[in-house]
């Protein structure tokens, strides 16, 4: 098998038929297959798949556990059902726009052998606010414009749409895998230790934003503590070797934590994030001594936090400096 297209649905049935059609219409010299792990979703999700499955039977395989197992244990469960050369991810809620996707990335990693990960330019389209935009490609600075470099991965934000990727299967599950709170960035971040991630400056996929996605389906501060337990995790599984940069995501994530349970008036709460965003904003890298002196007056010399309310008010802050 040339390529297994990897997907995960739970509660999709408004989207699984365009994003399983998007895949079907791929037109490829090489034969693929389509595994779905189908997480016991709430609508018609799971029947939408079955009715695939027997229109398809030798195209499609799934896995459908009997209860709902969370969006980590499906990709361990279904990851050792991949078993051709490459493996280009899918989402149930998002789909492919060109029908020679899958072509042009097996194509590209043929002819780049040290490359084991390429993705491409999306449109996102979201939802909630009735935007969308396309993705752009920048690495300031950066001597080869096509290729991303593990230091990209780590500026506090996924800059890789998940149906946009394609990688070579060169990876086992990590054995914390399912610890993680998300997927993809740790597979990235892992496969810039075997080989090069580059970028296709062209638009095949859409990538949706909508209320009951993963991310945007959880509280900004929920998201927040698993941005932390996230990196906690990958910086230790790659020996801290970016231990510098990682520190400073945490420095924002603990600033913004702080600012969140000042609002809250979760006083007790944001004097320990405190401790913890010093220990981690080395040389004010991140946060500023202004900023460090603001939330100092305010937790430890009981300033009135209307004369911060700018300070107080600011929006969360994803990319680091």
């Amino acid at each position: 098998m040339k390529v297994s297209v990897w997907m995960s649905a739970y509660n999709h049935e408004k989207y699984i038929s365009q994003c399983i059609d998007a895949v079907l219409m791929q037109k490829t010299d090489f034969d693929f297959d389509i595994i779905i792990g189908e997480d016991c979703s709430k609508d018609r999700t799971r029947e939408i798949v079955i009715e695939y499955k027997n229109k398809f039977p030798d195209k499609i395989k799934l896995f459908l556990p009997e209860k709902n197992i969370g969006m980590m244990e499906m990709d361990a469960a279904t990851w050792n059902m991949c078993t051709g050369e490459y493996i280009a991810l899918l989402n149930g809620d998002d789909y492919w726009t060109d029908e020679n996707k899958l072509q042009t990335q097996s194509d590209f990693l043929d002819n780049n052998k040290d490359t084991v990960m390429c993705f491409h330019k999306a449109k996102v389209v979201n939802e909630i606010t009735g935007d969308s935009f396309e993705t752009v490609f920048l690495e300031d600075g950066n001597e080869l414009p096509d290729e991303l470099p593990i230091e990209s991965l780590l500026n506090g934000y996924n800059p890789v749409m998940t149906p946009t990727v394609m990688i070579k299967n060169i990876l086992s599950i990590p054995d914390n895998y399912t610890e993680l709170p998300y997927g993809d960035m740790p597979l990235y971040l892992l496969l810039t230790e075997k080989g090069k991630i580059k970028y296709i400056d062209k638009l095949m996929s859409v990538y949706r934003i909508h209320p009951s996605g993963q991310w945007q389906g959880e509280t900004v501060y929920n998201n927040l503590l698993k941005d932390l337990k996230f990196y906690e995790k990958m910086n230790d599984k790659m020996n801290y070797k970016y231990d510098k940069q990682i520190k400073k995501i945490f420095a924002q994530r603990y600033f913004d934590l702080i600012i969140s349970d000042i609002n809250q008036m979760n006083t007790e709460e944001a004097k320990i994030n405190f401790e913890k965003l010093k220990f981690n904003n080395t040389d004010y890298s991140q946060i500023s001594e202004e900023e460090i002196n603001n939330l100092h007056q305010i937790l430890f010399k009981d300033r009135d936090t209307s004369s911060y309310k700018s300070f107080l008010s600011r929006e969360v802050k994803w990319k680091i400096n």
